[in-house]
């Protein structure tokens, strides 16, 4: 139950990201700055945290790196006990490029985390370079693939979600592939506000924040919009300043 967009840019790229969880759950911290082990070359980064796993499902760090979560309810969930998915967010997030985090991230026994769609946004990304990475983890195998916006989860009525809300990005997309079409398309209720619509609401679940991703040359920023997009909420930013690997350095220059 999510709903993930991005842009791509001249230098970087902004990632849009709507959550949805169960009526009752408990709210998350908004985004904190974390710094694991610096002295190993690591970077800091900004993620907002989920009390009841300890993790996250979004993080972006100092070098333009950002990764996602989301469920992926068709898998099949392994047997015994489980290790929070959120976990992954936060123990992959001070990568400084997507090919370190993914070859680590291949050698993880997965048959202890429940199905899932990991993305993985380079910090060398923008609109001239790469392509935005996802991992799937369905209970059985792992899969590679280059991600197309939007990528959508669901619990229930998962064809119809999917179907529904594509169409409407594209229909938003066709009339300019802006940030304020981006921002559109997450805040819509089309067709109704349900479980259909990118801000969804049911009964039983509903989106409980809003969360947007800039990464530009000289900066990273993360903003959070807590509750629901309808509600307008005021966002709360954090921001770093940017440093730059030698990978990211060349590709500037070329």
């Amino acid at each position: 139950m999510c709903t993930a967009s991005w842009l791509l840019e001249e230098d970087g790229f902004q990632l849009f990201f709507n959550r949805d969880e169960q009526v009752g759950r408990v709210l998350a911290t908004p985004p904190q700055l974390f710094d694991i082990d610096p002295d190993n070359n690591h970077a800091s980064f900004l993620m907002p945290v989920d009390p009841q796993g300890g993790g996250s499902w979004i993080a972006v760090n100092e070098f333009g790196l950002a990764v996602c979560l989301l469920n992926y309810y068709q898998g099949e969930v392994p047997k015994g006990e489980l290790i929070s998915r959120g976990q992954l967010v936060k123990n992959f997030s001070s990568h400084q490029s997507s090919e370190s985090l993914i070859k680590e991230f291949t050698q993880i026994d997965f048959s202890k985390y429940a199905p899932f769609t990991f993305m993985v946004f380079d910090s060398a990304l923008s609109k001239h370079n790469g392509h935005v990475k996802a991992l799937r983890w369905d209970g059985n195998s792992i899969i590679e693939f280059l991600a197309q916006p939007p990528m959508i989860s669901s619990a229930v009525d998962a064809e119809t979600v999917h179907h529904t809300r594509s169409e409407l990005f594209h229909t938003y997309q066709a009339e300019g592939d802006t940030v304020e079409s981006r921002l559109a398309f997450h805040h819509s209720h089309h067709p109704e506000q349900g479980h259909l619509s990118p801000c969804m609401h049911r009964e039983d679940a509903h989106t409980v924040s809003f969360t947007l991703i800039k990464v530009s040359y000289d900066n990273v920023s993360m903003s959070y919009q807590e509750g629901a997009p309808c509600l307008q909420n005021p966002y709360q930013h954090k921001q770093l300043k940017r440093r730059h690997t030698e990978k990211m350095v060349q590709v500037s220059l070329k």
